[in-house]
C-alpha cells in the first residue's frame, strides 16, 4: 500500500484560553496554539489540507494575540512549491484561520464538504464570527460528501460537530494511518482530561471540541478520530509550533 509523509507547516500562533479548544475544561488557562497547514509528501500531485491564516489576520478579525511564525509563500517554498504549484486543497472547513491563504492557489482545486459551503455562506449565529465570507472569492470549490479516497491511501472523513460539514483526512505513513483533525483541537482531546477518575474515564474517554455547532456530534467525531487512527494530528496543539514531519 503506498505510504506518504506530512509535513505541519505553522504560519502563526494565537494565544487562546484553553477551553476555546477544550469544551467545560481548562476555564482561564492560556495556551499558544499555532495555525498550521499540511503538505502531503509522495502524492503524485500537490496536496494542501487547509491553508492557515497569518497573524495580521488573527489580530485583525478576532482581536487575537498573535505572532507570526512564517509566510504562505516561505512555507510553500520549504517544500518546493509556489502557490501556484498547488494541485489540491483539502479545505476540511471553511472558518477564517484555516483557509486564508486559499485564493492564493489559483490552479487549485479546492475540496469542501457541501454541507460546509453550504452553512459558510449562511452561517448560525452561534458560529458566524468564525466565518469570512471575503475568503471564499474567485475559488473553484469542487463539493464532496461522505468518506471519500482522493488519492491511493488518502480518504477524506466527514467528522462533523465543530462544523456542520468538517472533514479530517487520513494518510497511509510507514508508521500506520495519520489523522488531520480539521477540527479545532489538541491532542489533550483525546484521552480523559486530568483529574477525571478512573470510573468517571470511562463515560469520558476524550473532550469535545470548545468550538462547536453540535457538542454531541463533536464529541463522536473526537471519538471516531481516536478509534480509527494510529498518529493523531490534532490541527492546533502546541507541539506543531515548529515545522515538523510526521511520521519523523
Amino acid at each position: 500500500m503506498k505510504t506518504y509523509r506530512i509535513k505541519a507547516l505553522p504560519l502563526s500562533s494565537m494565544e487562546l484560553d484553553k477551553a476555546v479548544l477544550m469544551y467545560r475544561f481548562h476555564y482561564g488557562q492560556k495556551v499558544r496554539v499555532p495555525n498550521v497547514m499540511w503538505y502531503i509528501e509522495g502524492a503524485e500531485k500537490n496536496i494542501l489540507v487547509d491553508t492557515a491564516t497569518d497573524a495580521k489576520l488573527a489580530t485583525e478579525f478576532r482581536g487575537l494575540p498573535a505572532k507570526e511564525i512564517m509566510s504562505f509563500e516561505e512555507a510553500l517554498g520549504s517544500v518546493g512549491l509556489k502557490p501556484n504549484d498547488v494541485d489540491i486543497v483539502v479545505q476540511t472547513h471553511l472558518q477564517w484561520d484555516h483557509c486564508a491563504n486559499t485564493q492564493k492557489c489559483k490552479n487549485a482545486k479546492v475540496l469542501v464538504h457541501e454541507v460546509e459551503l453550504r452553512f459558510a455562506y449562511a452561517p448560525h449565529p452561534i458560529l458566524a464570527p468564525t466565518y469570512k465570507k471575503s475568503l471564499f472569492k474567485g475559488i473553484n470549490f469542487v463539493l464532496v460528501k461522505g468518506y471519500q479516497e482522493i488519492a491511493p491511501g488518502i480518504e477524506l472523513i466527514p467528522t462533523p460537530g465543530h462544523t456542520p460539514g468538517n472533514m479530517s483526512v487520513a494518510v497511509n505513513t510507514e508508521k500506520g494511518k495519520a489523522i488531520i483533525t480539521g477540527f479545532c483541537c489538541l491532542q489533550e482531546n483525546f484521552r480523559p482530561p486530568e483529574g477525571v477518575s478512573e470510573e468517571t474515564s470511562e463515560v469520558t474517554p476524550i473532550v469535545a471540541p470548545g468550538i462547536h455547532l453540535n457538542a454531541v456530534d463533536g464529541f463522536e467525531s473526537v471519538l471516531l478520530v481516536k478509534g480509527l487512527a494510529d498518529i493523531v494530528l490534532a490541527c492546533h496543539d502546541p507541539s506543531f509550533l515548529e515545522p515538523k514531519t510526521i511520521p519523523e
